[in-house]
């Protein structure tokens, strides 16, 4: 890996963990930012970009397996089901089990964050899990595709508690820095995830080329690939993230699994109340816009397995064309924000990955359409690489001050709370025998709700007023209101 810019060679005054010995560590001086907590999250971007990869090509190995028990592999003849689905149905219930998984425990697993000590913790015991599921998927072969499927529904979910434990350091990453270093960051995590990324693809491409793997041994190599790189970057990620103290005590009379939904609830009604027109109305639309992109991977899996019939060379070269057009898109995200604003940014990026859906499944209708799925692949990178890095830029810099930590955790849900209606949506429309263009399509459907909400938003100059503004008169009544609701 290449050497970060800006680095400094010793910790910045404001990071209360710095020691002598990362003073010391060559690494450290060559590949931090400017706290800890900040390149603890730069090294969990690098930690998970080479999962969500090989994660694609475990997907088309367990499609290809279900396909050889129906007997239908390699045939043009339409396959039967199995265990009552159809196999192209397999990932988008996999997506199904994750999300619902994700709803009803990410609030258990914020309480943790919030009332106990134990974030740190939770994110070394979290990654360790997903490593060795990981390792264990290495052997996803004709006898053991369904059980490994499952654990891939349960690794799913472990993904995003990594993300949560990561996504708590988030706003006190943005508070210990000046703002325009920040927005640098915030571009700057996306460029190494997307960039790792690449890497991976790049090896599992030359692999595939060198020694024609079929899709099961590729997904093999890359799961045994990742498990070291992973699990090497998540040391890094852990050995920088500092531990931290309880941000809140925990309700008298509460257990943490009540205590997470009692607090989502009262997040929710706390911005319905004090901030419905700036982060109340921005965490309504990543409801929708998240579960749309979040979707997206788990769709275009299966589309090009069903629709274009990718063989495994295909697969990754589309795959590399997408992530190589994330990291243009993630700096165009930071200079079209700084020329206009970043919420009028981000409202353009939804508009247009709206019209490029729209454009790409209605073209890309038979396996005849490769040149097309390549030039289609642009655009969607493109457009991925805008869309997080401003995301994840919003919501640092307009959450109120005094309430980062309950609202880190409450982002995350936002993100995940419908992330199981489209791959849902997506399976009934498969089952049904609609075309699957249609059901690509329908991801249109989530983005544009989320623009109208993000439309609806106060103009961008008053969302960040809002945020500093009479910020202790506001926090001491929900407070009270907290007071009052467990009395």
């Amino acid at each position: 890996m290449v050497e970060i810019e800006p680095a400094l060679p010793t910790p910045n005054k404001n990071d209360p963990a710095a020691s002598d010995a990362l003073k010391n560590c060559r690494l450290s001086n060559k590949l931090r930012l400017e706290t800890n907590d900040a390149t603890g999250f730069l090294y969990q971007r690098c930690a998970t970009g080479p999962v969500i990869i090989s994660n694609i090509f475990l997907s088309s190995s367990l499609i290809a397996l279900a396909e050889m028990e129906v007997g239908c592999f390699d045939s043009e003849d339409e396959c039967g089901k199995i265990y009552g689905f159809k196999p192209s149905s397999l990932i988008s219930i996999i997506a199904v089990v994750t999300g619902i998984l994700s709803s009803f425990l990410l609030p258990f697993m914020g309480a943790i964050v919030d009332y106990t000590p134990n974030r740190h913790a939770m994110g070394v015991i979290s990654s360790i899990i997903l490593v060795t599921i990981q390792a264990i998927q290495i052997y996803t072969v004709q006898s053991t595709w369904f059980p490994m499927a499952i654990l891939q529904a349960i690794n799913g979910f472990m993904y995003q508690v990594v993300t949560l434990v990561a996504y708590g350091y988030l706003p006190e990453i943005a508070l210990s820095i000046e703002e325009k270093r920040w927005h640098w960051y915030s571009s700057l995590y996306y460029i190494v995830l997307f960039g790792h990324q690449v890497i991976f693809l790049v090896i599992i491409a030359a692999i595939v080329l060198i020694w024609s793997t079929d899709s099961v041994l590729t997904a093999q190599i890359s799961q045994a690939i990742d498990v070291i790189v992973t699990g090497a970057y998540f040391v890094v990620t852990f050995y920088y993230f500092t531990k931290k103290e309880a941000k809140a005590k925990l309700p008298e009379g509460s257990n943490l699994f009540g205590a997470g939904f009692t607090q989502v609830f009262r997040t929710a009604k706390g911005l319905y109340q004090h901030y419905p027109k700036t982060i109340g109305n921005f965490f309504l639309g990543c409801v929708f816009s998240e579960a749309a992109i979040n979707s997206f991977s788990t769709v275009s899996v299966i589309y090009i397995n069903e629709v274009l019939k990718f063989d495994t060379m295909k697969t990754t070269i589309l795959f590399l064309i997408i992530l190589l057009s994330t990291l243009p898109g993630s700096y165009f995200a930071n200079w079209l924000s700084n020329k206009t604003s970043v919420m009028l940014s981000f409202k353009i990026q939804i508009v247009s990955f709206i019209i490029v859906n729209f454009a790409a499944f209605l073209i890309l209708t038979d396996p005849s359409k490769t040149i097309e799925a390549y030039i289609c692949g642009v655009f969607w990178g493109f457009h991925l690489g805008w869309y997080y890095p401003l995301e994840k830029l919003i919501y640092s810099v307009i959450i109120p001050e005094g309430q980062e930590s309950e609202l880190a955790g409450f982002f995350l849900y936002c993100t995940q709370i419908l992330a199981f209606l489209p791959p849902l949506v997506f399976t009934i429309m498969n089952e049904a025998g609609v075309n699957l263009k249609w059901a690509g399509i329908h991801l249109n459907a989530y983005l544009f709700v989320g623009l109208v909400f993000f439309q609806i938003m106060l103009p961008w100059d008053e969302c960040l007023e809002a945020a500093k503004v009479n910020e202790m008169r506001k926090s001491n009544e929900l407070n009270e209101e907290r007071k009052n609701d467990n009395a």
